[in-house]
């Protein structure tokens, strides 16, 4: 699989190269930018965004990353301003932290209603105390 889709590229590219037409290595760098290890191909297959066919997911990551290792990467390929958008969401501190919170603490339903069952009870206390100073 990786021959067929490394011959591709290297076809397109030196055919198609000085016109920048060269869609499929464009995809192949794109998918390179969003694929780094076996977690993200799981998610990607788990969307339904790509098929796994190949084995387990490390070897379709490792597959991946070594597609580009001889492509002649151009930082003005056609998808390069969604990857660079994509990555930067995924770098934000903010949105790693709610990664963090989804996926430790908050991957089950009833997680999710003991911290509401939580939070009611502290504003309910909150305002116990409040009425209790006031009287």
């Amino acid at each position: 699989m990786e021959g067929f889709i490394r011959n591709i590229i290297f076809y397109e590219q030196s055919h198609h190269y000085p016109n920048d037409n060269s869609y499929f290595a464009d995809y192949v760098l794109f998918l390179d930018e969003l694929i780094d290890t076996r977690e993200d191909v799981q998610i990607l297959v788990q969307h339904g965004i790509m098929e796994n066919c190949v084995g387990s997911n490390d070897d379709v990551a490792t597959i991946v990353n070594r597609l580009t290792k001889y492509i002649s990467i151009r930082r003005n390929f056609y998808y390069y301003d969604i990857s660079q958008r994509l990555n930067a969401h995924a770098n934000a501190q903010m949105n790693r932290w709610m990664a963090i919170l989804r996926k430790d603490y908050f991957n089950h339903p009833w997680s999710i209603t003991s911290v509401v069952y939580l939070v009611v009870i502290l504003i309910l206390t909150v305002l116990q105390v409040y009425t209790g100073f006031k009287s």
